[in-house]
């Protein structure tokens, strides 16, 4: 008789059980399997289902979320002098700055301060907060120049209470540099910014700028000026000046009242400004008693100097490069007169796209 289909085929394994030896007796030949007497079925085993009538738990209304506020903390010591860090890299010295009152549920932060020769990109100095590092904003054009509100993102990094950050040397053989100002901006869900903070106006999300990408000017007349009494407008060859003497006459505007500091500044505001490179040259006067220090001009807080005493002095306006950047949205250029007794002069600032 032939194989039997179905009884004398192997038998192939599970996955998880034993392998049969190939000459262990078929099953069919073991007889019939002893089934154990489990007793008798409980009225469980039988299928009943037994229904349990359990009152949910009220949990109360859901707890609010807290708004999302913008907050700036002054240091301790904001309104004092900078201080002055001189030392060598393996120096322990610190110039440390104390940040009060920082909430729970900071979200995210920035350190703000203002620097004073930080000319050495990424071997300045080094901040650190609560165990992390972070390198010193930092400009070669900077040189013996103050440079305000410089930006370091801190997120992380911030505990609850007070905060103390501290400045501490790079690897260069000698550190210097001076800091001062320092303060942390934050966003924290909270129901007001706490204790010193300042609450902080939340800015509107316009969106990346649209549209064509255009050379774009402003005017001296259109910048904004703080101690006006001290700048001549000089319509008649179209720029601006700081002053102290005996200029009235020039004035074609019947501001010019000057305290005798030469001091001021004048901001120009480019809005919308569609993404892209950009030129930004600097339009203005260059004479011989023009600022030895040379004029500052900041782009969105970063500074560069121009020398105005170039020139053979006549009454015409020379344009300048100040540099190339990728700029994008709201672009201020200012021209920061506070830091020395020289004088400085502006024509107009133009945005020039590289094409």
């Amino acid at each position: 008789m032939g194989p039997r289909p179905g009884l004398d085929a192997a038998l192939l394994p599970d996955d998880d059980g034993p392998i049969v030896p190939p000459d262990a007796p078929p099953a069919l030949d073991a007889g019939p399997a002893a089934i154990p007497d489990a007793g008798a079925p409980s009225s469980l085993d039988a299928g009943t289902m037994v229904a349990v009538d359990v009152a949910p738990v009220d949990a109360g209304p859901p707890a609010p979320v807290l708004p999302e506020l913008r907050c700036r903390v002054q240091s301790t010591t904001y309104g004092a002098a900078m201080q002055e860090l001189d030392v060598g890299p393996s120096s322990s010295e610190r110039l440390r700055f104390t940040l009060p009152g920082i909430p729970a549920g900071v979200t995210a932060a920035a350190l703000r301060y203002d620097s004073f020769d930080a000319d050495h990109p990424g071997e300045e100095g080094v901040i650190t907060l609560n165990g992390r590092r972070f390198p010193m904003v930092a400009n070669a054009a900077w040189d013996n120049v103050t440079v305000p509100e410089q930006r370091v993102d801190v997120g992380g990094a911030v505990v609850e209470g007070d905060n103390v950050v501290a400045f501490g040397p790079g690897p260069l053989p000698r550190s210097f540099f001076r800091v001062g100002r320092v303060a942390l901006e934050f966003t924290a869900r909270v129901e007001r910014c706490p204790g010193a903070a300042t609450p902080m106006p939340t800015p509107t999300d316009a969106g990346t700028p649209a549209g064509p990408v255009v050379e774009r000017t402003i005017g001296y007349r259109a910048a904004t000026y703080t101690q006006r009494g001290n700048w001549v407008f000089r319509c008649d060859a179209n720029y601006a000046y700081t002053a102290r003497g005996d200029h009235a006459a020039e004035d074609c505007t019947g501001g010019y009242a000057p305290d005798g500091t030469l001091r001021g500044t004048a901001t120009f505001t480019f809005t919308n400004v569609t993404a892209a490179t950009y030129d930004v040259l600097i339009g203005s006067r260059h004479s011989s008693n023009r600022n030895a220090m040379r004029a500052l001009f900041t782009v969105n807080g970063e500074a560069v100097r121009i020398d105005q005493r170039t020139g053979d002095g006549a009454l015409a306006i020379v344009t300048d490069l100040w540099g190339r950047r990728a700029l994008s949205g709201t672009v201020r250029v200012v021209l920061d007169a506070t830091r020395n007794s020289g004088s400085d002069s502006v024509s107009f600032v133009t945005l020039r796209p590289v094409r």
